[in-house]
């Protein structure tokens, strides 16, 4: 069967919830599936270990058929940092263990069991990286090898929302907020190269938001007389409006609507739908 015409499974780990949503593949692929389920984390278990196991009965019932599958993990589960280049590097295997050394030196011994992944800048920028547990993602893989998918991606969700809806701006200076239920992640950029990371848990109240957003902003060295523009993806939070920052409100970036979920629904499964 070709790749064309393959259903495609996009699903979202959280600490708190499993959901996925299935694509008919062809000219026009719309969602024709999709599922929600609430979980409890245990206490004295990983973070991510209720979202393991809930992809595996996921991946295991009968509505998993065949085709392809794509994994975003919420940021929950990741750290971030920016990696600086290294003219002494000269793979990309060799940037991965810097990469990984840079996470062993803030976080400690527990370092060493993640798996580091980064973003394919130019020779001489520094690169965002992110870490996620090695259990966490062999759990991920066992289970998509039992089942009738093939696993194509596993990605942190500010990668993906990026990606997705924040690559293609033509500013050289901006900020990129991405909005979970109550985890908040800051990418500042300063002339087309990355700045600064963050990721905290998030306020309720928009106006602590943008107070954490000018903070960030100043610890990145950018507050001038003119602050760069903000763009925030919430679809976890839909209905969010932000108080201007600097005279100016910022500008909410939306996904494009898939065919088969209304407006209504659309939102509880934005997160999955980054990866179509």
């Amino acid at each position: 069967m070709l790749p064309l015409w393959r259903d495609k499974y996009c699903v979202a780990l959280c600490p708190d919830q499993l959901v996925a949503i299935r694509c008919a593949r062809g000219l026009r692929g719309s969602v024709d599936f999709k599922i929600s389920e609430t979980l409890a984390p245990l206490p004295g278990e990983p973070a991510w270990a209720a979202a393991a196991e809930a992809l595996g009965r996921f991946l295991a019932a009968p509505e998993a058929g065949a085709g392809n599958l794509s994994i975003v993990l919420s940021n929950h589960f990741v750290r971030y940092m920016l990696v600086p280049w290294s003219a002494q590097i000269a793979s990309v295997e060799e940037f991965r263990n810097y990469a990984a050394a840079a996470f062993e030196e803030v976080y400690g011994e527990a370092a060493a069991e993640w798996e580091v992944c980064f973003s394919p800048e130019r020779a001489g920028l520094p690169r965002l990286a992110a870490a996620v547990d090695r259990a966490l993602l062999e759990s991920v893989r066992a289970a998509a090898g039992r089942s009738r998918l093939r696993l194509q991606s596993v990605q942190p969700y500010l990668m993906a929302a990026y990606n997705r809806v924040g690559q293609l701006r033509p500013e050289r200076d901006f900020v990129f907020m991405l909005v979970e239920a109550d985890r908040v992640c800051i990418l500042i950029a300063e002339g087309r190269t990355w700045r600064q990371v963050s990721a905290v848990t998030a306020p309720a109240d928009p106006a602590a938001l943008v107070a954490l957003l000018e903070r960030e902003i100043r610890l990145a060295g950018l507050q001038g007389e003119a602050a760069p523009p903000v763009f925030v993806h919430a679809s976890q939070r839909p209905g969010l409006t932000l108080p201007p920052f600097q005279g100016k409100a910022p500008q909410v970036l939306e996904l494009k609507a898939l065919a088969g979920l209304s407006p209504i629904t659309g939102a509880a499964y934005a997160m999955a739908a980054t990866m179509v």
